[in-house]
């Protein structure tokens, strides 16, 4: 009987199997029911034998002398180079095998840490980018040179190292005087021209300036005596004298039709080329005044005298802003003679101090109180004879007479010991860091006076006891204008 019913049951089995049967709810459940159950056999882990060796916490950790900033290139790291495509790519962004970085521990026998500081520091130069000069700057001009591009004999020429006796027209044209005498050079056609003589009685000229942009034909001179005079330099005439008050001459600068003159007793006259007497004087030096300088805008007239005081005049207001009343004072240890207003930010003036003085003081007018004093102190242990702010960039030439007999013990003279000496030179500061960039020596003899071209790019200056007048290519104008004015050749030859 079993074996019928086993044979059956083989015989429904295959047939039965191909019928789908969907679960009922009660089926579903008992089966969820039997698997939450149902147990499930873990592998048991023997935890003391793993645990049986302790654990040494103070591990030795082998010492590497490689390169702790390039990564050690992992050697399970995929390929790139599987296809010709990915080769391509690797190629093009270095990474193939060849051009990867490897470092490893083992150092070969002729390495060494001096060796391999030597090769950073190598690198380190070649990739680096150093600073290029500007165009403009006088680094890369005067400082490239280092030598005149023009040169004149000068005989006769004011061995006084106060007086004034070279400047430089907006008609590009020189003018110099030689004792009695005055000549003026158009430095376009080289043409030699004697504008006229003083009289004995008069003195010899001690100073001279040529009229501003509106009026470049004008040179006005005044003479030890102090008398003060305007020649016209196209018809070579005199269009009007000024009597002198009995005092000596100083310096003078225009202001376009107005003309300001230092006088030996302390006072500054301004005089109007359309009037026949003086208009105004300023009083507030005791000494003698060498400096005069206008300000770009003409609204303020820097003054500095003999015994190191520079005052600043209001034009508009007619009055100083700088006085004993006000308790506001600029002064040096020396006389002041060099005086620059700068042409690109307003109320900006430096000034310089002669023999024992030597420093250049850069002041911000517009904020002038009894506590203030200069924003800058340059300190050169040379006298300063002139000075000139540049038109084209923020630099500060100054010329230099001879070395101070006695140097000064400051922090600043201190560092800038090392430094070549600044004696009869041409030397170049960047502002506002005040750092010297450009030194050359001009001259073999003090530098007296100097005068800048109506470019902005030249300058000339003049020594006394040298008896030669030279001029230098300091800085060049934002399009390149007259780059090559002078060329490289020298050229010298004589004004008169």
């Amino acid at each position: 009987m079993s074996s019928e019913y086993d044979s059956f049951a083989d015989a429904v089995t295959p047939a039965c199997a191909g019928i789908k049967r969907t679960p009922s709810r009660a089926s579903i459940l008992s089966t969820y029911s039997s698997r939450k159950r149902r147990r499930v056999s873990v592998a048991s882990l023997d935890l003391g034998r793993d645990l049986a060796v302790p654990l040494t916490l103070e591990t030795p950790i082998e010492e590497t002398k490689a390169d702790r900033f390039v990564t050690v290139r992992m050697s399970t790291s995929v390929p790139l180079n599987v296809t010709p495509r990915t080769n391509r790519i690797a190629k093009a962004f270095g990474l193939v095998d060849d051009r990867v970085l490897s470092p490893n521990d083992s150092l070969s026998p002729s390495s060494d840490p001096s060796l391999r500081s030597l090769l950073r520091r190598s690198t380190s130069e070649l990739f680096s980018t150093s600073r290029t000069a500007s165009p403009l700057s006088a680094k890369a001009n005067l400082g490239t040179r280092k030598h005149f591009v023009m040169a004149l004999d000068g005989p006769g020429i004011s061995t006084d190292l106060f007086a004034s006796p070279m400047a430089w027209s907006h008609a590009n044209c020189i003018g110099v005087a030689f004792k009695y005498d005055v000549y003026f050079q158009n430095l376009e056609s080289r043409a030699i021209v004697h504008l006229c003589r003083s009289s004995l009685p008069d003195g010899m000229v001690h100073s001279i300036d040529w009229g501003g942009t509106t009026k470049p034909y004008l040179l006005a001179l005044g003479t030890t005596v102090g008398v003060v005079s305007v020649m016209d330099s196209e018809k070579k005439m005199q269009l009007v004298e000024w009597d002198h008050d009995g005092q000596g001459m100083g310096g003078m600068h225009w202001n376009g039709d107005v003309l300001a003159v230092g006088r030996s007793g302390g006072g500054v006259t301004l005089f109007d080329v359309r009037m026949r007497d003086e208009i105004t004087k300023v009083m507030g030096h005791r000494r003698r005044v060498h400096g005069v300088k206008w300000s770009a805008d003409g609204r303020h007239l820097a003054t500095g005298d003999d015994g190191g005081v520079v005052h600043v005049w209001d034009h508009r207001a007619r009055d100083l802003l700088t006085n004993d009343h006000k308790n506001i004072r600029m002064k040096h240890k020396g006389p002041a003679k060099a005086l620059s207003w700068s042409p690109w930010q307003r109320d900006l003036l430096a000034t310089g101090g002669g023999s024992p003085d030597g420093e250049i003081h850069i002041w911000n007018t517009g904020k002038m109180d009894p506590s203030s004093g200069p924003m800058h102190t340059i300190s050169l242990q040379t006298a300063i004879t002139s000075l000139h702010w540049s038109p084209h960039c923020k630099e500060l030439l100054s010329t230099h007479g001879s070395s101070l007999t006695a140097p000064q013990i400051n922090v600043q003279s201190v560092v800038q010991a090392s430094a070549p000496s600044t004696e009869n030179s041409l030397v170049v500061h960047s502002y506002p860091s005040c750092q010297r960039i450009v030194n050359v020596k001009g001259h073999t003899a003090p530098v007296g006076h100097s005068c800048i071209s109506p470019d902005g790019c030249s300058i000339f200056t003049v020594s006394p006891m040298e008896e030669t007048i030279k001029m230098f290519r300091v800085w060049s104008a934002p399009d390149g204008k007259g780059k090559d004015e002078g060329g490289d050749m020298t050229l010298r030859s004589t004004i008169r």
